[in-house]
């Protein structure tokens, strides 16, 4: 059986609840990050249909340059592992470039469905428009503001992060 101070910790009483208390967490971020994904891979018709319709090439090297220049700098102000989230990228980028080349090969419908009247759908445009509000301005005003607090005590978001969790973590249970 391994031992390490972490997994005993894990094992005492109780410790079982906690963790699933903190697994939940985990599931709650995952899926944002699945939905994330799932939002911006929609979009991958509209950059197609866009570059198709003026003869611009499918892969273009200075935008996937500019997202990795990105993640760099996010990587090194929030103490996250570069290689981890260029990774990541890699792969999403890799499957919206095959979206693409589906879509200008007609494999794939573009599926935007021009027929479609956002008006019959109010409810879900007001959804949408709600969320965007969401992901375009109060999720980043706020991950400034932690990260200008982070800078001023001299920790990135990550090492923020993990001891905001633990002091959450000793009121979970």
């Amino acid at each position: 059986m391994k031992s390490s101070i972490f997994y005993d910790k894990i094992h005492k009483k109780g410790d079982f609840m906690e963790l699933d208390v903190i697994r939940k967490q985990l599931n709650y971020y995952d899926n944002i990050i699945k939905n994330m994904i799932t939002l911006r891979m929609s979009l991958i018709p509209i950059v197609a249909d866009i570059k198709i319709k003026n003869r611009l090439p499918l892969f273009q090297a200075e935008r996937e340059n500019e997202i990795y220049r990105n993640i760099e700098i996010f990587a090194e102000k929030s103490g996250v592992d570069c290689n981890l989230v260029k990774n990541i990228y890699q792969l999403i980028m890799t499957e919206a470039l095959k979206k693409q080349e589906k879509i200008a090969k007609h494999i794939e419908p573009s599926k935007i469905d021009k027929n479609i009247n956002v008006s019959q759908l109010e409810p879900i445009r007001e959804m949408f428009e709600k969320l965007d509000t969401i992901i375009e301005k109060q999720i980043p005003e706020i991950m400034l503001d932690i990260m200008k607090e982070c800078e001023l005590k001299g920790l990135n978001l990550t090492q923020m992060a993990t001891g905001y969790y633990e002091n959450k973590r000793n009121h979970w249970c």
